[in-house]
């Protein structure tokens, strides 16, 4: 059996970060411990896991955003759709962990090539929702592109949205290297706070109360073209009257006081 370039770059990858883990975890614990030798490896085991994700993640995303910005955009119809059940994991509201599987829908687009071919392929985001035939829809692609990237506010919004999830563990990270190196703590500290309390809570919150309200700005004020339930719409409307008071305190808190 011979290994691929893949399987070297995980291996290297692989014995790289746990390295890097394993070094990270015993400067942490012995500065814990008054200067004792020794480690934890639960704290090497959590470390290794925060690079594992961390680097291939970033390298991801970046690529992904990058095409977003520089690839051709196409005006693409929907043409079809594939289905598939996914597993998924997620919190009830007990706390409980519930597992199952949820069918998932992925959109077959047409669109005129670069070199005026039609090509029909799979969208790059699927949903819950059934994409609906002869939908308009925009899209990037590139030659030798495997599928069509939807250039869309919710494609752009999970890709901003993973560059916020990067930025948390890169701040663990960045918090940990720093306490393994013996440097003060207190910068870190506070810039953790600053960014929770002053960026990434009203930054959701803000986030939340736009798209409830674009929901219910389109069923009462656009003709409903989504075609809503009422309860929905009226659901999206209480939640977006209750997130106001929030807004206004987290926007406003900040002037002539410190968080």
């Amino acid at each position: 059996m011979q290994l691929t370039s893949a399987g070297i770059v995980f291996l290297a990858s692989s014995a790289t970060f746990l390295a890097a883990a394993v070094w990270l975890g015993r400067r942490a614990s012995q500065r814990s411990q008054g200067g004792k030798k020794g480690g934890s490896a639960l704290l090497v085991v959590i470390i290794f896991a925060l690079l594992a994700l961390f680097v291939p993640f970033t390298y991801w995303t970046g690529q992904a955003l990058y095409g977003l910005a520089t690839k051709p955009s196409y005006s693409a119809t929907v043409v079809g759709h594939t289905s598939e059940l996914r597993d998924y994991e997620e919190k009830d509201s007990n706390g409980r962990t519930v597992r199952g599987q949820r069918l998932m829908h992925t959109a077959q687009v047409r669109f005129t090539g670069p070199d005026g071919e039609t090509l029909e392929l799979s969208n790059s985001v699927s949903s819950t929702d059934v994409p609906r035939e002869g939908s308009r829809l925009t899209v990037v692609y590139a030659p030798g592109d495997n599928h069509a990237t939807e250039l869309s506010p919710r494609s752009v919004g999970l890709w901003l949205g993973a560059c916020v999830m990067l930025f948390i563990l890169g701040y663990f990270l960045w918090a940990t290297l720093w306490y393994a190196l013996g440097r003060p703590m207190a910068g870190v500290a506070a810039f953790g706070a600053t960014f929770l309390l002053r960026i990434f809570l009203p930054g959701v919150s803000l986030l939340m109360a736009l798209t409830l309200g674009y929901v219910a700005l389109k069923y009462f004020a656009l003709g409903n073209p989504d075609g809503y339930p009422f309860w929905v719409a009226c659901l999206c409307t209480l939640f977006t009257l209750a997130l106001l008071p929030l807004l206004v305190t987290l926007f406003t808190r900040g002037k002539g006081n410190r968080w």
